[in-house]
C-alpha cells in the first residue's frame, strides 16, 4: 500500500498530499524507514540544515495508530550537520495516522511565526503569536483548551524559540523528542506547535488475529519482572545495574564514585513524592510517569539519562535538584543529555582554567538552575552553553579529549569504558554518538532475551553481533510504528511478534529474515547518507579510550574499539573504513542518494 505524505511548504503556505512509490513500503516499510529514504533523495549535501529546503520528517509506521506506538522525527541535525532521528512515544503518531498520513514534512520557512491544525483531512497554518514564549507544557494546554482534548500537540519551548543548538521537540508536554536536533529546526522554520486530530480507524488486514497476538503480548508483560521494574521506574528501573558495572561515572567521567550515591538513588527518586502513570494509550507497561503537586500540576519523573547526566557528571547531590532541573528542561524544551553534558563539560573547562567567567561548579544547583534558565532567554549575544558540546569544544583549546561527545552529538552520561557494547555504539551511530540509536540496553538484564544473540562461553566476542541485530532491529521498530521503549528498552516484543504484528497489519507474510532485511536496508542507506553529509570517523575522545577509571567496578577497563570496528565493518559487509560497497548496495537494493 503505497505511503501517504501531506507536504507543508512554508514559505508559500502551500499544502499538498503525495503518494510515495509503492517500492518505498515494501523495502522500508514507513516510519523511520520512509523518512531515510526522503532525506536521502530530497536534501542533497548542499543543504544545509537550517536551509529553508532542509526538510522536517515526521513520521509513523503502519502499526502506529493499530497498537502500542511511536513516533520519529528525521531532518539534517543543525548540531551534526548530518542526518537526524529523534524518537518520541505518546499519542501524536496515532493520530497523524488516524488523520490518514503517514508522513507529514515540512519544507521552507514560514514568513511569521505559526502553528499547524490537522483535524483529518483539513489542514490550516495559523498564527502564532499568542504561544510565543510559552512553555511546552503551557502550550499544549492553550491548544487543547482551544481546540479540545481529541487533539494531540507537541511543539517547541523557550529554547527552541531562543535558538539553542539543542532544543527539544516535545509532545502533549510529556514526551520529549529525543535525541537533539529537530527542535531547533522547527524553530528556523517558524512552527511553534503541530496539533493533529485523527478520528478514522487505521486498516487492518486481520483484526481477529491481531488482537490475539496482542493479548499474548500484554499477558507477558502482565507476568514480567522487568515490566514490573519499569512501571515502578521507568528506565531508571536500570539505575541499581548501572552502577553495579561503574557505567555511572561522576565529574564528567573523572572519577567513579559519587558519596551522594545511595542519596539520589531510584528508590529515593521514586518515593520523592505521588506519582501518576503517563503512559501511552492502551500500552499495558505504563513506562512513563509524574509527580503531581498539590496544586494539582505534573512534574516530569526523571529517566535514566537525567541520572545519569546531573546526578553524576554534574554533581547534583538531591533528588529534589535532579527533578526540578529535568523538569525544567522538558518545559523549556531541552533535550537532556545534551544540556547535562554541555553542563558538565563547562565544569571541567572552568576547573581546568579554560573559562574565567561564570559560576558553574560541580553540584551548585543554584547556578545549574540559572543557566538552565538562560538557555530558555532570548540573548543580545548568543550564550555558548547555547551551541552545544560539539562546538564548544573547539572554542576551548585543548578541550576535546575530554568533550563528552561523538561526531557533534553529546552522548549520554553512561560511560563508554563500563560498556564495549555503548562504546561502539555511540561510535558508530551516525547520528552522532548516542547509542539511542541502536537502544542496547542489554547488558543492564540480569537475564537478557532468549532471542538476542550471544556467545555464553566468551561473552565478549558477541558484542559485535549483538550491537549489530540492535540496530537493525530498532530500525524495524521505527519503521513498523511499535514503541521502542516497549519493544527494546524495556525488551517486551519478540522478534516474531513484530513479525506477527506487521503481518496481521498489513495482510502479507513477515519472517524474521524479511524484517531484519528492512533494518539492515535502512540501517545501511543511513550509513551512506550520513557519509555523504560529511559525518566524521567513527570515534570516542581520549578520555573514554585512553584513560580507565582507577577505582571502581570499570577500574582498568578501556572499549577495545579499533577491533570492534574492524569486525563491525566485516560483519555488515563494508569495507576497511566503513563504506558500504557498491556490491552491498546492489544487494540491499539501495539506490545512492541523490
Amino acid at each position: 500500500m503505497p505511503l501517504q505524505a501531506l507536504q507543508i511548504t512554508l514559505t508559500d503556505q502551500r499544502i499538498t498530499t503525495e503518494h510515495l512509490p509503492s517500492e518505498i513500503e515494501q523495502r522500508f516499510l514507513g516510519g523511520r524507514g520512509a523518512a531515510t529514504w526522503l532525506l536521502a533523495h530530497r536534501v542533497p549535501p548542499k543543504i544545509g540544515p537550517l536551509a529553508p529546503a532542509n526538510l522536517l520528517i515526521f513520521s509513523a509506521g503502519p502499526l502506529a495508530g493499530v497498537t502500542f506506538s511511536g513516533f520519529t522525527v528525521t531532518t539534517r541535525s543543525p548540531i551534526t550537520n548530518s542526518i537526524s532521528h529523534g524518537w518520541a512515544s505518546g499519542r501524536w503518531g496515532s493520530h497523524l495516522r488516524r488523520a490518514g498520513y503517514d508522513l507529514l514534512i515540512l519544507e521552507g520557512h514560514s514568513p511569521d511565526w505559526c502553528w499547524i491544525q490537522i483535524n483529518g483531512s483539513q489542514v490550516d497554518i495559523r498564527p502564532a503569536a499568542h504561544l510565543l514564549g510559552l512553555d511546552t507544557q503551557a502550550t499544549n494546554q492553550t491548544l487543547c483548551r482551544e481546540l479540545g482534548d481529541e487533539y494531540a500537540v507537541l511543539c517547541i519551548g523557550p529554547a527552541g524559540e531562543a535558538g539553542v543548538s539543542y532544543s527539544a521537540i516535545v509532545a502533549e508536554g510529556a514526551f520529549a523528542v529525543e535525541p537533539a536536533g529537530a527542535g531547533a529546526v522547527m524553530a528556523r522554520k517558524r512552527v511553534k506547535a503541530i496539533a493533529v486530530r485523527g478520528t478514522q480507524p487505521c486498516p487492518v488486514a486481520d483484526r481477529q488475529r491481531l488482537e490475539q497476538a496482542l493479548a499474548s503480548i500484554t499477558r507477558r508483560i502482565a507476568a514480567s519482572d522487568v515490566a514490573a521494574g519499569f512501571r515502578q521506574y521507568g528506565s531508571l528501573y536500570y539505575a541499581q545495574r548501572a552502577e553495579e558495572l561503574g557505567a555511572l561515572s561522576a565529574r564528567n567521567g573523572q572519577d567513579h564514585s559519587i558519596p551522594h550515591a545511595s542519596a539520589i538513588s531510584r528508590t529515593a527518586l521514586a518515593q520523592r513524592g505521588r506519582r501518576e502513570p503517563r503512559g501511552c494509550e492502551g500500552c499495558p507497561l505504563a513506562c512513563y510517569s509524574a509527580y503531581i503537586r498539590k496544586n494539582g500540576e505534573p512534574v516530569a519523573y526523571p529517566d535514566l539519562e537525567a541520572l545519569a547526566g546531573f546526578g553524576w557528571q554534574c554533581g547534583l547531590t538531591t533528588p529534589d535538584a535532579i527533578i526540578l532541573v529535568n523538569d525544567l528542561c522538558l518545559r523549556l524544551g531541552l533535550d537532556v543529555s545534551e544540556t547535562s553534558a554541555a553542563l558538565a563539560f563547562v565544569m571541567e573547562c572552568r576547573e581546568r582554567g579554560l573559562i574565567h567567567t561564570g559560576n558553574l561548579t560541580w553540584g551548585d544547583l543554584e547556578a545549574v538552575v540559572s543557566a538552565i534558565r538562560r538557555l530558555g532567554q532570548r540573548q543580545e549575544k548568543r550564550d555558548i552553553l547555547s551551541l552545544g558540546v560539539g562546538e564548544m569544544r573547539e572554542v576551548y583549546y585543548g578541550s576535546s579529549a575530554f568533550a563528552p561527545q561523538a561526531r557533534q552529538l553529546a552522548f549520554p552520561g553512561l560511560d563508554p569504558r563500563a560498556l564495549p557494547e555503548i562504546a561502539l555504539a555511540n561510535a558508530t551511530a551516525p547520528i552522532g554518538g548516542d547509542y539511542r540509536y541502536a537502544m542496547i540496553y542489554e547488558p543492564f538484564l540480569v537475564e537478557p532475551p532468549v532471542w538476542l544473540p550471544a556467545d555464553p562461553h566468551n561473552p565478549p566476542s558477541s558484542v559485535v553481533p549483538r550491537l549489530i541485530w540492535h540496530e537493525r532491529f530498532a530500525a524495524a521498530v521505527d519503521a513498523a510504528g511499535l514503541c521502542r521503549r516497549l519493544a527494546l528498552l524495556a525488551y517486551q516484543i519478540a522478534p516474531a511478534e513484530l513479525n506477527e504484528l506487521l503481518a496481521t497489519t498489513l495482510g502479507r507474510a513477515f519472517t524474521s529474515v524479511d524484517v531484519a532485511r528492512i533494518g539492515e536496508r535502512i540501517v545501511t542507506l543511513e550509513r551512506l547518507l550520513a557519509l555523504q553529509y560529511g559525518a566524521g570517523r567513527d570515534a570516542l575522545p581520549h578520555r573514554w579510550t585512553e584513560e580507565p577509571l582507577e577505582d571502581g567496578p570499570a577500574a582498568g577497563k578501556l572499549p577495545r574499539l579499533n577491533e570492534m570496528l574492524a569486525e563491525y565493518y566485516r560483519r555488515h559487509g563494508w569495507d576497511e573504513q566503513g563504506r558500504p560497497s557498491e556490491a552491498r548496495l546492489a544487494e540491499l537494493e539501495i539506490a545512492p542518494p541523490a
